[in-house]
This record gives C-alpha cells, structure tokens and sequence, in this order.
C-alpha cells in the first residue's frame, strides 16, 4: 500500500529546502499563467481514458483545484493513464464556470461545493451498483480535496472506495478526516510540502481554507489528526527528480504521479472475466 511514498530515513541537509522555497515563490507566477491559459486552452482527457472495457476493471476520479478545467487536471488524468492503469480515468470539472469569478465561487460558496460534492458521491455509488467488482480510486488536488473528503463523509455505509490522495490538500489542520478515512478501504493519503506557504500559507490565511478556517492548510502546515487508515506524506528531495518540487503546483507532477501514486491504484484483477458488472461478461 504506497510502498513508493516511504521516503528514505536519513534527513535531508537545510541547502536542499532552497527547492521548495524558490518554487514556491514562482508559486503565483504559475497560477496566474494556468488561469490565463486556461480561458484560451481547455484540452480534455482522451476519449481512450474512460470505456465501458475500463469501467470494468476500475475507476479513477480526478479533481483540480478551484481555477477550474487547467493544464494542471489534465495532466493528472495522462499522469494516471502513463503508469499503465487498466481501469477508466474521469476528470470530474466540479470547479468550472467564468474564468478567475470561479475561483472564489469554488473556494468561498459553501452550498456550491457541498453539491460538487454530492454529485461526486453519486458518480461512486452509481459506479458501485453497475460494476460491483470495479474499485473506484480518487486523486485531487489543492481545493478539490475538500469535496473528495466531503463526498467520502457522504457515502452509504455500504460503499467504500479503494483509496483517495489528497495532494497540497486546502484544508484546515484540524478537521475531522476520520470519517472519510473509513470509506478508504486502502488508505486515505495526503502529501504536502513546506514549499506551499504562498497558496496554502497566506493564501488561506487571508481567503480561508475550504472548510472556510481562516488559517494555513493541512497542506503546508500537516494535520492535527491522523485517525486509522490516513497516511499523511510529507515532500522528500528523492521527488525533486520527479518533478514534484516541494510546491504547490508541482505537486501535481505527472512524473510523480504516474510513479510514486498511480501504481497503487486498484483494478479488477482478471481483465473482464467473472465480473457481474453490466457489459462486463
């Protein structure tokens, strides 16, 4: 189970920081582009990510943050696809709307991303009820962490998904992830680095986190709790190679991802044999 976060033992020199804290300075450079991009270039995922074959054997749902629809998703999406996932992967675009007014409606607008949140939750369990062998994995960054959890919390007892992993997740220390981690039959991740002070730092100082706390996120700063089958991962220089620079928006590398967090991802072992789910005969 992740065996690839564990990062090595022996501690990092103070020299090796400088990484994260650059990076995190170009941190607003970064998203300032992705939102300008953004309004001019949408690429959506291949048509080859999600198939009624891939359903069969899994699902991943993928979640941006709240810029909306971005370079940043679409690349988790091929990042999961690039590890040579079998099942279905699904950008879910809970955060579009009017470039840059979405970004405060998808932060600030509490009934908004409760029923993001929903909709996400019934994506699951309807996936549930037509493939009942296929397990659903969730990977979601920054401001889409907070509805994976959300929709988590909002599942029937009888419903789990494999795991879910939070990166540079925009959620106050001290929430609850209790709930949410029970529905993880594989764990419920979350990887944040001390680079991230300018989003998750002052950002939801200022703006709020959310779960609307005014205060830096679990992200930057770590979670207070860490009840049965959460791990909470904390950013290591061997990731430097991988892209993933102790940041915010690298955090979402897709050399990372398709190394160190896709290869955990379940599917349907046995290819479309034996399963019970429609079309999977």
């Amino acid at each position: 189970m992740f065996t690839r976060l564990n990062a090595p033992a022996k501690p990092y020199s103070l020299p090796l920081l400088l990484f994260p804290v650059l990076s995190g300075l170009l941190d607003p450079l970064y998203g300032v582009l992705a939102k300008i991009t953004s309004i001019f270039w949408m690429p959506k995922p291949p048509a080859r990510a999600d198939t009624p074959r891939r359903r069969c054997r899994g699902l991943t749902l993928v979640l941006g943050g709240i810029e909306g629809p971005s370079q940043y998703n679409y690349e988790m999406v091929c990042a999961v696809l690039r590890s040579r996932y079998r099942g279905s992967v699904v950008r879910v675009d809970w955060n579009a709307g009017i470039p840059f007014v979405r970004s405060l409606v998808n932060l600030m607008h509490r009934r908004h991303k409760r029923h993001q949140a929903l909709r996400l939750a019934q994506l699951i369990v309807e996936h549930h009820r037509s493939y009942p062998d296929s397990p659903v994995c969730l990977i979601a960054q920054s401001g889409g962490c907070y509805i994976v959890v959300q929709a988590l919390e909002m599942l029937p007892e009888d419903v789990s998904v494999h795991t879910a992993v939070l990166l540079a997740p925009s959620i106050s220390p001290g929430y609850d992830i209790s709930v949410a981690s029970g529905r993880c039959s594989n764990g419920l991740v979350s990887v944040g680095g001390p680079g991230d002070f300018f989003f998750l730092g002052l950002g939801t100082l200022l703006f709020g986190t959310s779960d609307r706390v005014f205060s830096p996120s679990a992200g930057w700063i770590g979670w207070h709790h860490h009840p049965p089958g959460f791990i909470e991962s904390r950013w290591h220089p061997s990731w430097i190679r991988l892209g993933y620079l102790g940041n915010h928006t690298t955090s979402s590398s897709p050399r990372f991802i398709a190394t160190v967090l896709a290869p955990s991802f379940a599917t349907r072992r046995g290819g479309l044999h034996g399963s019970s789910g429609i079309g999977c005969s």
